[in-house]
């Protein structure tokens, strides 16, 4: 995988890429344009792991900057580690799969 291997990722704000950054524990830039993105642009920068450019505004300049900012102040860094720690210890597949099969007793009872 690229993402664990970057100092910071800049992406479209779409959930599975969202999601992978988290992952990855690295601080990212978001650009949204339509659907989802715009809420998960939203929701990694109040958790303080993100900027957001919108679409209608992007351009080079902006990302740079906003990039400049981002690797310079540290604790969007050390947030998204945090996160990405946490989300890789997690066993999602596990706990999901307990939770259909908990459900599936109740419905056979």
């Amino acid at each position: 995988m690229i993402f664990p291997r970057a100092c910071a990722i800049v992406h479209q704000g779409g959930i599975g890429t969202t999601a992978q950054a988290l992952r990855a524990g690295r601080p990212t830039v978001v650009v949204p344009y339509s659907h989802d993105q715009p809420d998960n642009a939203a929701r990694v920068k109040r958790l303080g792991t993100s900027f957001t450019i919108a679409g209608q505004q992007y351009s080079a300049t902006r990302v740079i900057k906003a990039l400049g900012e981002l690797l310079r102040n540290p604790t969007y860094t050390t947030k998204a580690a945090e996160i990405g720690h946490t989300i890789q210890s997690e066993n999602g597949v596990g706990v999901a799969s307990d939770a259909i099969e908990q459900q599936l007793e109740v419905l056979t009872k």
